[in-house]
């Protein structure tokens, strides 16, 4: 992971600085050539050049495969200066979506443009990351197509696992683990490691009343359609709404803005 997130840094800065020189830096206006030169300068971060890629050079880079680029800087950052450690699984599967990127990124963006005998020695390179690459997605693929006869009954509690990011997350009752790398994850952990840009939260459970409610949840029965779902009990609930007046999550018969409760007690207060 430490040697792909290298790997992504500096293909991704070339490419910015063949559209120009200074947007490799942190400040672009602030940018001197012999800095570059010594390589002494402040360059700009991962995100910072992904953003610079998509909004000034123009390169189609989607959300999944930034998203990916992100996940890999954070995990690199966790690596290197705490130590964590991680199952293989998750690993390889994480990997396999960078290492995809980077090979159309190649392909794509840097190859054509190098010089006839570099294209032909970083051709015979690639023969061997290709031949990598594919191992890991098969594996990744056929462990997939294992797990589906499994999968299958709990589609509708099966969420999109935040270590390795396969749909085999089943959340059951304070058991919640992947079926494909193996890691357990609590309803704090999978808000915590959701995607960049999330606003998912937790809240108290309107079935079995534990602080694990997760709000928003997507689930491979419709992995379109947001739902609430318990991490302590695997119940699912169409998405709530916060009452204007306690505050308390409730499921709206209508258009309703405040919950039954909060009605009854108003009530109550109007006759008196």
């Amino acid at each position: 992971m430490l040697h792909l997130q290298a790997a992504a840094e500096v293909l991704l800065k070339y490419r910015l600085q063949q559209e120009h020189w200074t947007l490799v830096f942190a400040e672009p206006g602030k940018a001197r050539k012999e800095e570059l030169a010594d390589g002494s300068l402040a360059s700009c971060t991962p995100a910072q050049t992904v953003d610079r890629l998509r909004r000034i050079v123009g390169l189609p880079i989607g959300d999944k495969d930034a998203a990916a680029l992100t996940k890999l800087a954070k995990t690199r950052n966790a690596l290197q200066h705490y130590g964590l450690t991680d199952r293989a699984r998750a690993v390889e599967a994480r990997a396999v979506e960078v290492l995809d990127f980077l090979v159309r990124f190649l392909d794509e963006q840097l190859l054509p443009a190098l010089p006839d005998e570099d294209r032909q020695r970083t051709t015979q390179d690639m023969w061997t990351i290709r031949s990598g690459l594919s191992r890991i997605q098969g594996f990744v693929n056929q462990r997939m197509q294992r797990l589906r006869a499994e999968l299958e009954p709990h589609q509708n509690r099966t969420v999109a696992c935040p270590h390795c990011d396969q749909w085999a997350l089943v959340v059951a009752d304070d058991n919640s683990k992947c079926r494909f790398c193996t890691v357990r994850t609590d309803a704090l952990d999978y808000v915590l490691h959701r995607d960049i840009g999330s606003n998912a939260s937790y809240r108290r459970c309107l079935s079995c009343d534990n602080q694990t409610l997760v709000c928003g949840v997507l689930t491979a029965a419709a992995p379109d359609a947001p739902v609430d779902l318990c991490f302590s009990c695997g119940k699912t609930f169409p998405p709530l709404e916060s009452c204007l007046r306690c505050h308390r999550r409730f499921q709206p018969h209508d258009f309703e803005t405040v919950c039954a409760a909060c009605l009854t007690d108003q009530a109550a207060k109007e006759d008196q």
